[in-house]
């Protein structure tokens, strides 16, 4: 696989300080390629949220720059950015009370024209996506109506509406997860993630995703980036990352790894 070819979106040595305190982010680099599913962890304070605003166009860095479809995303409006990538956060507020079928819609705003009627392909894949995630039921309720899960799923309907429904089909598309599950139980957050993952593989479209739950981010990642006091302190495949010297040196907690590769956390350090 030609790595420049098939990349998504690059970091190229981002540094970031919020006013005149110690940097948040030094000398971060990576780059993901079209169906890769990378996962985001570190400790609390260890600048994941902040690597995202950036990758997503929200911050700028103070050092280093983002390649978003091999340009800097500095150079894009956010028209354009949204054209590529879908930013879905841990939750949601709506100004204005709209249904839930109206708020997956807007997905189609970066690839339409203001004056172009939804079609009926539009609705029909919309509503595809809104019954895998189990919204279709809420089409017609308002967003502000639903529990913190329910709200995630409408989201997450969204961002793969606004990724599938660009000119290349989801190809070279990117869907950046901020927790995107944290009001998920346990089986939902299994079918997400089985979902998202399917989805953007047969699009060949990039997922970055943060992740508290550990083996969330073991079971459906091929490479988990971990950051640890804002620098890239192990990147690799969930089985080499995870060992039971990077719990211990990264979150402080003492782990057995298990011989199927699985990982049992005992107890703080």
């Amino acid at each position: 696989m030609n790595s420049a070819a098939n990349a998504v979106i690059g970091a190229e040595n981002l540094c970031f300080a919020y006013g005149g305190s110690p940097p948040v982010l030094e000398d971060v680099s990576f780059t993901a390629l079209e169906g890769e599913h990378i996962s985001v962890v570190g400790p609390n304070g260890s600048g994941k949220s902040t690597l995202f605003h950036i990758l997503a166009g929200f911050l700028r860095p103070g050092a280093g720059r983002v390649l978003l479809g091999g340009r800097d995303i500095s150079t894009l409006s956010p028209l354009e950015r949204s054209r590529r990538l879908s930013f879905v956060p841990q939750d949601v507020r709506a100004d204005f009370p709209f249904n839930c079928l109206e708020l997956v819609l807007m997905a189609l705003y970066p690839h339409r024209s203001r004056l172009a009627a939804t079609s009926e392909g539009d609705i029909t894949l919309a509503r595809t996506l809104m019954r895998e995630t189990g919204v279709w039921r809420f089409a017609d309720k308002n967003i502000m109506d639903l529990s913190g899960g329910e709200r995630q799923r409408v989201i997450i309907s969204r961002a793969l509406l606004q990724i599938e429904s660009a000119p290349s089909g989801g190809r070279g598309g990117l869907l950046l997860l901020d927790e995107a599950m944290s009001a998920l139980d346990v089986a939902a957050r299994i079918d997400m993630m089985k979902l998202l993952s399917a989805r953007a593989a047969a699009r060949r479209a990039a997922i970055i995703g943060i992740h508290h739950d550990l083996h969330t981010a073991a079971s459906f990642s091929s490479r988990v980036i971990a950051l640890f006091g804002g620098r890239i302190a192990a990147s690799g495949a969930p089985r080499d990352v995870f060992t039971e010297a990077f719990f211990k040196e990264i979150f402080s907690v003492k782990a057995e790894i298990t011989a199927g590769g699985d990982f049992l956390i005992r107890d703080s350090v």
